[in-house]
This record gives structure tokens, sequence and C-alpha cells, in this order.
């Protein structure tokens, strides 16, 4: 079948607006803190490849001539929000323009490229995860194309908002690494781009993917507590020891073992309680009265939360410092 039109005929710049929400409520974050991340997020730009097709992306500095976009997005959580437009240039995409089952070749080039700018707009949202400790949400967005095709998708609201309220060590960028690397990190793995995660880290970070949600009602420190133990399992390929999961920590992180293992025995003693019919669970559904069997059951998870949380970014935080996407390890017979 002759195709007989390209990529020029239909557009192959497209626009991604996204309102990025400052955390709630704005008090709990050091304001310059804020700036700072903002700064960073208004002056991103690279490159990546999905299926050999490639995508350039930066910030645009004035909004004002995609005002158009960005008033389709009205943010569901409440809070300020910084609106940040991406434009996105797609090259080298014949491939796309090959007709699909029953879609057209221009049908098959939109939903594609579509597709492709979803994994980078959670990308970003995985990357303020781990860069800044859910300070950030990104929500709502659009995607944008000149000749008047759009969609509009789901953000991804981390679980994690409050964790800056009650733990200092867990507020703030790292200081060795950019909110631009750890995205190229996030755009440079197969399984995020294919959105399965198949090897070590593509597991774990599946798992990680599921503490966020397109609603600010769903949120459930109680599953995500889970997730976070869950994801360090995943990485590490512990096989469900704790003494495995501890030593391998401690030597990847270079800290104090006997504290690690510690920790790893708190973390996994809270998911045997919760997993095994063990645990006191408030009703996710009734009405928050301030009970003492409520403060008990739901500090104690948030503990595990936090804990768990703490050495699931630290640890990726150093993957994407030595840019790694495995972790080996050898065992000594002693």
């Amino acid at each position: 079948m002759k195709i007989c039109f390209d990529c020029s005929d239909i557009g192959n710049i497209f626009y991604v607006a996204v309102p990025i929400l400052k955390p709630y409520p704005a008090e709990g974050v050091d304001e310059g803190l804020q700036d700072a991340v903002l700064t960073e997020i208004e002056t991103l730009g690279g490159a990546f490849s999905v299926d050999d097709v490639k995508i350039d992306y930066k910030s645009v500095q004035n909004i004002e001539p995609y005002n158009h976009i960005t008033q389709m997005l009205s943010p569901k959580r409440y809070g300020n929000s910084r609106m940040i437009v991406f434009q996105m240039t797609i090259s080298n995409a014949t491939c796309l323009l090959v007709p699909y089952d029953k879609l057209s070749a221009q049908q098959n080039y939109i939903i594609s490229v579509f597709s492709f700018l979803d994994t980078f707009v959670y990308s970003l949202v995985y990357a303020l995860g781990v860069y800044c400790d859910g300070i950030f949400d990104v929500d709502d967005f659009v995607i944008y194309l000149n000749d008047g095709n759009y969609r509009k998708g789901e953000g991804a609201l981390n679980s994690f908002p409050r964790l800056h309220e009650d733990d200092e060590s867990l507020c703030g960028p790292p200081p060795d690494i950019s909110l631009q690397e750890a995205l190229n990190w996030f755009l440079s793995i197969d399984d995020v781009k294919n959105a399965c995660g198949k090897t070590a880290l593509g597991k774990s970070l599946s798992i990680y993917s599921r503490m966020f949600s397109s609603s600010p009602w769903a949120e459930d420190s109680f599953i995500s507590g889970l997730l976070s133990v869950m994801a360090l399992e995943a990485l590490f390929e512990s096989n469900g020891s704790k003494k495995v999961l501890g030593e391998k920590i401690a030597a990847f992180l270079n800290i104090d073992k006997t504290k690690c293992e510690k920790d790893i025995k708190k973390l996994y003693d809270h998911r045997c309680s919760v997993a095994h019919g063990g645990f006191e669970f408030p009703f996710k559904f009734s009405a928050h009265d301030g009970s003492k069997d409520f403060e008990t059951s739901y500090d104690k998870t948030f503990d595990s939360f936090k804990l768990g949380l703490r050495y699931l970014f630290k640890s990726y935080r150093k993957m994407i410092l030595k840019n790694r996407k495995e972790l080996s390890f050898a065992y000594k017979c002693m």
C-alpha cells in the first residue's frame, strides 16, 4: 500500500500542558525550595526515543500563546499551581504512518504519538516523586496538535504529600542529582517506555507507580506502605528474605548494616501483620473521629510507609547518580 503523505502533512510538533501543583498546605514547605524546583521544571529540555521514534522536548518560557491549551485544565486538588507547557518535536516517525488494523495512517500516527507523550508525562510524575519526595503533583494534562487534535489525560497525584510535614529527612531534592538527570533516567528505561515491568528495576518501578492515583480521594497510605516494601523486594530480588534484603540495601547504600536490618525487620513485621490479618484496619470510608484506635493504627502504617520510602528513594537516587539500570551482588560462603 502506498502512503501518499508523510509526517509533515499531519504535523510533527505537539504541545504538552501540565499544571504542577504546589504542596498543600503550602506553608509546610520552604518557599525557596518550592521556587528552586519549579525553576528546574521550567528549564527542562532533552530528548528520548520510543520504538526508534525520537522525541525532543523543551519547556516553553512564554506560555501566553498557548492559553487555548491551558484553559482546558482545572486542577482537581485544592492548592496553587504553576502551568508548564512543553514543546515536543517528533522525528524519525515514518514507521508510525503504516495503517494499523482499521486505523488510517493518520490515526495510527496521532494515537501512537499521544501514547509516547503520555510516557513523558508519567516519567515526569515519577521523577518528581523520587526527586522531591512528592512535594509536587502533576494534575490533568493536555497533549495538543496545532491542527486541532488533542487528548486530555489524567495526571498522577502522589499518595505521599504529607511526608515533608512529618519527616524532614525526606524533604527536598538530593544535592547530588538534578531533576533533569532523574527525568532522563526514567525516560531511558525500556520497561517504563513499554509500560510493563520485566526486569528487577522495571518490576520495582511498576510497583512504585501504584503509589499514585488519578483521584485526590483515592490515596491510601495503608496500601502504599505495603507497596514500598514490595518495590524494595523487587529491586533487590530478595525472594522474601528480610535478611537478604537488609544485607543488600546496606551494601548498596554503604550504610550501617545493623540499623538497616533492624529497619527492614520493622517493615516486614508490619507488612506481615497487615497481609496476614493481624492488623487492626480503620474502615476506609468511615469519618475520621480522632479515636485512639484510629490514630494508633494510622501512625504505625505511616511510620512504616516513610521508612520504606526512605530506603526506596535512596536506592533509586543512587542508581540515577550512577546511571545504573540493574544491581548485582556477590556472596561469599564463610
